[in-house]
Protein backbone atom coordinates (compact mmCIF):
# COMPACT_ATOMS: atom_id res chain seq x y z
CA UNK A 1 0.00 0.00 0.00
CA UNK A 2 1.12 3.21 -0.84
CA UNK A 3 -0.02 6.18 1.43
CA UNK A 4 1.21 10.57 1.12
CA UNK A 5 1.78 11.99 4.38
CA UNK A 6 1.62 15.55 4.36
CA UNK A 7 3.08 17.92 7.63
CA UNK A 8 4.86 20.39 7.96
CA UNK A 9 6.43 19.41 11.82
CA UNK A 10 9.08 17.72 10.89
CA UNK A 11 9.70 16.30 14.59
CA UNK A 12 6.20 14.74 14.35
CA UNK A 13 6.64 13.80 10.87
CA UNK A 14 10.00 11.58 11.32
CA UNK A 15 8.14 9.61 13.81
CA UNK A 16 5.49 8.79 11.82
CA UNK A 17 6.89 8.15 8.54
CA UNK A 18 9.71 5.64 10.73
CA UNK A 19 6.54 3.99 12.01
CA UNK A 20 4.40 3.94 8.81
CA UNK A 21 7.03 2.55 6.52
CA UNK A 22 8.00 -0.33 8.39
CA UNK A 23 4.35 -1.49 6.82
CA UNK A 24 3.94 0.87 3.87
CA UNK A 25 4.93 2.36 1.21
CA UNK A 26 5.10 6.56 3.15
CA UNK A 27 5.86 9.53 0.45
CA UNK A 28 6.40 12.05 2.68
CA UNK A 29 5.69 16.13 1.79
CA UNK A 30 6.04 19.02 4.19
CA UNK A 31 4.34 22.01 1.75
CA UNK A 32 1.31 22.00 -0.49
CA UNK A 33 3.10 21.99 -3.40
CA UNK A 34 5.21 19.46 -2.78
CA UNK A 35 1.79 16.82 -1.86
CA UNK A 36 0.60 18.54 -5.17
CA UNK A 37 3.91 16.78 -7.40
CA UNK A 38 3.03 14.04 -5.54
CA UNK A 39 -0.92 13.80 -6.10
CA UNK A 40 0.15 13.99 -9.95
CA UNK A 41 2.79 11.93 -9.90
CA UNK A 42 1.76 8.61 -8.09
CA UNK A 43 -1.70 6.82 -7.56
CA UNK A 44 -2.44 6.68 -3.28
CA UNK A 45 -4.50 3.51 -1.47
CA UNK A 46 -4.79 6.74 1.65
CA UNK A 47 -3.29 10.40 1.98
CA UNK A 48 -2.67 11.93 5.12
CA UNK A 49 -3.23 15.31 5.05
CA UNK A 50 -2.21 17.97 8.01
CA UNK A 51 -4.85 20.90 7.82
CA UNK A 52 -2.30 23.44 9.02
CA UNK A 53 0.33 23.97 6.49
CA UNK A 54 2.81 27.01 8.11
CA UNK A 55 -0.15 28.87 9.94
CA UNK A 56 -2.21 28.45 6.80
CA UNK A 57 -5.29 26.23 6.84
CA UNK A 58 -4.75 25.11 3.07
CA UNK A 59 -4.41 21.47 3.67
CA UNK A 60 -7.94 20.59 2.83
CA UNK A 61 -7.49 22.22 -0.58
CA UNK A 62 -5.86 18.91 -1.60
CA UNK A 63 -8.90 16.57 -0.82
CA UNK A 64 -10.30 17.52 -4.48
CA UNK A 65 -7.54 17.34 -5.99
CA UNK A 66 -7.03 13.96 -4.85
CA UNK A 67 -10.40 12.77 -5.78
CA UNK A 68 -10.24 14.22 -8.90
CA UNK A 69 -7.48 11.63 -9.56
CA UNK A 70 -8.67 8.54 -7.78
CA UNK A 71 -12.02 8.48 -5.93
CA UNK A 72 -10.98 5.48 -4.32
CA UNK A 73 -8.09 7.19 -2.48
CA UNK A 74 -8.63 7.45 0.91
CA UNK A 75 -8.35 10.91 2.52
CA UNK A 76 -7.66 11.15 6.74
CA UNK A 77 -7.19 14.58 8.14
CA UNK A 78 -4.90 15.48 11.29
CA UNK A 79 -5.04 18.47 12.84
CA UNK A 80 -4.80 20.59 16.15
CA UNK A 81 -8.64 21.78 14.82
CA UNK A 82 -10.72 19.35 16.97
CA UNK A 83 -14.22 21.35 17.56
CA UNK A 84 -16.66 19.44 16.35
CA UNK A 85 -17.44 22.18 13.45
CA UNK A 86 -13.73 21.45 12.45
CA UNK A 87 -14.11 17.76 12.20
CA UNK A 88 -17.76 18.74 10.15
CA UNK A 89 -16.00 20.55 7.84
CA UNK A 90 -13.26 17.85 7.46
CA UNK A 91 -15.80 15.41 6.68
CA UNK A 92 -17.58 17.58 4.36
CA UNK A 93 -14.59 18.65 2.44
CA UNK A 94 -14.52 15.24 1.31
CA UNK A 95 -11.84 13.29 3.98
CA UNK A 96 -12.73 10.20 4.77
CA UNK A 97 -11.57 10.33 8.60
CA UNK A 98 -10.30 12.64 10.79
CA UNK A 99 -7.98 12.83 13.67
CA UNK A 100 -7.15 15.29 16.17
CA UNK A 101 -3.72 15.76 17.08
CA UNK A 102 -2.03 14.53 19.60
CA UNK A 103 -2.69 11.05 18.26
CA UNK A 104 -1.12 7.63 18.68
CA UNK A 105 0.51 6.25 15.56
CA UNK A 106 -0.73 2.88 16.38
CA UNK A 107 -4.34 3.93 15.96
CA UNK A 108 -3.16 6.12 13.15
CA UNK A 109 -1.93 2.94 11.06
CA UNK A 110 -5.39 1.05 12.35
CA UNK A 111 -7.74 3.76 10.95
CA UNK A 112 -5.32 3.96 8.06
CA UNK A 113 -6.02 0.03 7.14
CA UNK A 114 -9.14 0.35 8.35
CA UNK A 115 -10.08 2.90 5.43
CA UNK A 116 -8.08 0.97 3.02
CA UNK A 117 -10.38 -2.02 3.56
CA UNK A 118 -13.72 -0.30 4.19
CA UNK A 119 -15.10 -0.59 0.32
CA UNK A 120 -12.86 -4.24 -0.28
CA UNK A 121 -14.51 -7.29 0.08
CA UNK A 122 -12.73 -10.06 2.40
CA UNK A 123 -13.50 -12.87 0.34
CA UNK A 124 -12.86 -13.25 -3.62
CA UNK A 125 -14.46 -16.64 -4.67
CA UNK A 126 -13.31 -17.36 -8.42
CA UNK A 127 -14.07 -20.85 -9.37
CA UNK A 128 -12.50 -23.28 -6.81
CA UNK A 129 -10.08 -20.89 -5.70
CA UNK A 130 -10.83 -18.31 -2.55
CA UNK A 131 -8.43 -15.11 -1.68
CA UNK A 132 -8.81 -13.53 1.77
CA UNK A 133 -7.78 -10.15 0.80
CA UNK A 134 -8.15 -9.21 4.71
CA UNK A 135 -5.09 -11.37 5.27
CA UNK A 136 -4.12 -12.06 2.07
CA UNK A 137 -4.08 -15.55 1.33
CA UNK A 138 -5.02 -18.23 -1.35
CA UNK A 139 -6.70 -21.18 -1.32
CA UNK A 140 -7.20 -24.02 -3.61
CA UNK A 141 -10.00 -25.85 -1.68
CA UNK A 142 -8.63 -25.91 1.46
CA UNK A 143 -4.61 -25.87 0.61
CA UNK A 144 -3.15 -22.89 1.00
CA UNK A 145 -1.25 -21.32 -1.91
CA UNK A 146 2.31 -19.74 -1.19
CA UNK A 147 3.46 -16.43 -3.28
CA UNK A 148 6.28 -14.27 -2.78
CA UNK A 149 5.86 -11.10 -0.92
CA UNK A 150 6.47 -8.69 -3.97
CA UNK A 151 4.11 -11.27 -5.91
CA UNK A 152 1.12 -10.79 -2.90
CA UNK A 153 1.63 -7.55 -3.32
CA UNK A 154 0.70 -7.65 -7.06
CA UNK A 155 -1.77 -10.03 -7.18
CA UNK A 156 -3.77 -8.72 -4.32
CA UNK A 157 -3.62 -5.31 -5.89
CA UNK A 158 -5.21 -5.83 -8.72
CA UNK A 159 -8.09 -7.84 -7.05
CA UNK A 160 -8.92 -5.19 -4.92
CA UNK A 161 -8.97 -3.24 -8.01
CA UNK A 162 -10.68 -5.33 -9.77
CA UNK A 163 -12.74 -4.70 -13.24
CA UNK A 164 -10.35 -1.89 -13.32
CA UNK A 165 -7.54 -1.98 -16.17
CA UNK A 166 -4.00 -1.10 -14.21
CA UNK A 167 -1.04 -0.04 -16.18
CA UNK A 168 2.48 -1.45 -15.75
CA UNK A 169 3.43 2.00 -14.46
CA UNK A 170 0.79 2.34 -11.40
CA UNK A 171 1.70 -0.81 -10.39
CA UNK A 172 5.31 -0.14 -10.05
CA UNK A 173 4.41 3.64 -8.26
CA UNK A 174 2.04 1.80 -5.93
CA UNK A 175 4.54 -1.66 -5.23
CA UNK A 176 7.57 0.20 -5.31
CA UNK A 177 9.33 2.64 -2.88
CA UNK A 178 11.53 3.68 -5.95
CA UNK A 179 9.87 3.25 -9.03
CA UNK A 180 12.34 4.84 -11.09
CA UNK A 181 15.17 2.15 -10.55
CA UNK A 182 12.53 -0.59 -11.14
CA UNK A 183 13.22 -2.36 -14.62
CA UNK A 184 10.73 -1.73 -17.52
CA UNK A 185 10.05 -5.62 -17.33
CA UNK A 186 9.45 -6.27 -13.54
CA UNK A 187 5.90 -6.43 -13.53
CA UNK A 188 5.62 -8.74 -16.32
CA UNK A 189 8.03 -11.59 -15.35
CA UNK A 190 6.32 -11.22 -12.14
CA UNK A 191 3.17 -11.59 -13.35
CA UNK A 192 4.23 -14.68 -15.60
CA UNK A 193 5.54 -16.57 -12.07
CA UNK A 194 1.98 -15.71 -10.46
CA UNK A 195 -0.01 -17.25 -13.29
CA UNK A 196 2.35 -20.22 -12.85
CA UNK A 197 1.85 -20.65 -9.19
CA UNK A 198 -1.90 -20.11 -9.01
CA UNK A 199 -4.39 -23.07 -10.80
CA UNK A 200 -6.76 -20.49 -12.50
CA UNK A 201 -5.47 -17.57 -15.06
CA UNK A 202 -6.92 -14.82 -13.65
CA UNK A 203 -4.78 -11.89 -14.44
CA UNK A 204 -5.59 -10.65 -18.43
CA UNK A 205 -3.37 -8.94 -20.34
CA UNK A 206 -4.80 -5.87 -22.10
CA UNK A 207 -2.49 -4.75 -24.87
CA UNK A 208 -0.83 -1.26 -24.43
CA UNK A 209 -2.89 -0.39 -21.37
CA UNK A 210 -2.13 -2.94 -18.62
CA UNK A 211 -3.62 -5.43 -16.58
CA UNK A 212 -7.13 -6.43 -15.15
CA UNK A 213 -9.08 -9.30 -12.96
CA UNK A 214 -12.26 -9.02 -14.12
CA UNK A 215 -14.49 -9.88 -11.35
CA UNK A 216 -18.52 -10.77 -12.41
Amino acid sequence: MRILYLEDDSQLANMVVEYLQKYLIVDYASSYDEAKEFIDTFHYDVCLIDRNIRGHDIGMNLIELIHNKSEETGVIVLSSFGTTSDKIDGLEFGANDYMEKPFHIKELYARILALHRRNTPKLINLENVQFDTFNRRIFEDEKEIFLTNKENDLLFYLLIHNNSVISQEQLIQALYLHPEEIASNTISVRINTIRKKLPINIIKNIKTRGYIIEIK
